[in-house]
């Protein structure tokens, strides 16, 4: 131990050093801000989501059964939690095939640093629920059923989602959307599935009708990976949003899509793909409206589209129905650019467009340099991976949290 180092900061290091599941913790009773790998996981929170505190102050609950239901389940954890804040730790490395989704209520954190978790067929709803946090858990839905990895809904606020991986889900990935805000999306693998992510959706036939709703959304996504994902990484609509450091790599249809006056700020991303490649898609994807669908035949010109144009995904229905409803708002999204990298074949699509009207972050967050270097990194931490990621040189000393 360095002179002058106190205890409690050895063992911080070492929970840091090791996910978050030395030892150290073994005599915290409960989930504050004293035990080493508490600290060591808030420590990272940044972006709009990063009020969040989940089960902090509450007490730990252990999953012993990697059963669907009954004691010692996860889905008994989330019962308990309907009480007061919880902080749902696992006992060891466990798969879970679940018989439907899980409800996730507010103040909880779902911790699976340090094992294995892996749910199976279905995954988290996240339901009016306020101060929530999921980290190091994989989700595979197997696009057995048509449902969501995770899903933000109906009002929720004050969410962090990180070091997660997704895929194979017949509907989305996640979603954020029906008036949830304040939430971060970081570190997180979303691969092999079609439709990833959608920030706010349509509900009405009247575009706007949900506006006043919706439009409060505010989501930060950074250093997310998508790899060998379809479309919608992510497709945002109505809400602001800010995109930095995420790497979309062999995307088969196209990469990021915004409409209907979104408010995004896209810097220092990464769009890497190749013309040139296989296509791994399984034979079909089903989809929620009962169609099988394959994109493989797109591949060759997917790179060209790291972007639909501004306002493209939803510009045939606005017109259509825009002298039915009087639309009087912009169906393109209001967006600034700055510091994206392209490499391979892939080709800028998104240009400025009423950059003033997307906002600066309000808040310090951790920006790193677009370079293959931290594609690299991006590949090698995002996901359900060991434990905590060193945090970037520009959070440290720069008067930011943690």
């Amino acid at each position: 131990m360095k002179p002058g180092m106190t205890t409690m900061r050895w063992l911080l290091a070492l929970a840091m050093l090791y996910g978050g599941a030395a030892a150290a913790d073994d005599a915290c009773k409960s989930p504050d801000e004293h035990c080493p790998s508490i600290a060591s996981l808030l420590q990272q929170r940044e972006g709009y989501g990063a009020k969040a505190t989940g089960g902090l102050g509450g007490r730990f609950i252990e999953v012993t059964s990697d059963e669907d239901s009954g004691p010692g389940t996860l889905r008994a954890a989330l019962a308990q939690a309907k009480k007061g804040p919880a902080w749902i730790r696992f006992a060891s490395d466990m798969t879970i095939v679940l018989d439907s989704q899980l409800r996730v209520p507010s103040n909880v954190t779902i911790d699976g640093r340090g094992k294995r978790v892996t749910l199976i067929d279905d995954g988290l709803g996240v339901y009016g629920s306020k101060n929530v946090i999921l980290t190091h858990l994989t989700i595979d839905g197997r696009l057995n059923r048509l449902t969501q990895a995770v899903n933000v809904a109906n009002g929720s606020r004050d969410v962090w989602v990180d070091h997660l991986d997704l895929s194979r889900m017949s509907d989305r990935l996640l979603n954020v959307k029906n008036g949830s805000t304040d939430v971060t999306i970081s570190w997180t693998k979303f691969h092999n599935s079609n439709k990833v992510m959608l920030l706010n959706n349509i509900t009405s036939k009247n575009l706007f009708q949900n506006y006043d709703r919706d439009s409060i959304a505010r989501v930060t996504l950074h250093h997310n990976y998508f790899f060998n994902t379809v479309q919608r990484n992510p497709r945002g609509q109505f809400g602001t949003f800010h995109l930095f450091n995420n790497l979309l790599e062999n995307w088969d249809f196209y990469g990021m899509s915004f409409s209907l006056e979104a408010k995004a700020f896209v810097e220092g991303n990464i769009f890497n793909n190749e013309t040139q490649r296989k296509c791994v898609e399984p034979e079909f994807f089903p989809t929620v409206e009962g169609i099988n669908v394959n994109y493989c035949r797109y591949i060759p010109i997917a790179p060209e589209r790291s972007a639909l144009g501004n306002g493209e995904s939803d510009r045939g229905a606005y017109e259509k129905r825009k002298a039915l409803h009087g639309y009087t708002r912009d169906y393109k999204a209001f967006l600034r650019l700055k510091d994206n990298l392209y490499l391979g074949d892939a080709k800028p699509v998104l240009e400025d467009y009423r950059p003033e009207s997307a906002p600066t972050p309000p808040y310090c967050y951790g920006y790193e340099r677009p370079t293959p270097e931290l594609a690299e990194k991006i590949r090698r931490f995002a996901g359900n991976t060991a434990g905590d990621t060193p945090l970037p040189a520009s959070r440290i000393g720069s008067g930011c949290p943690g």
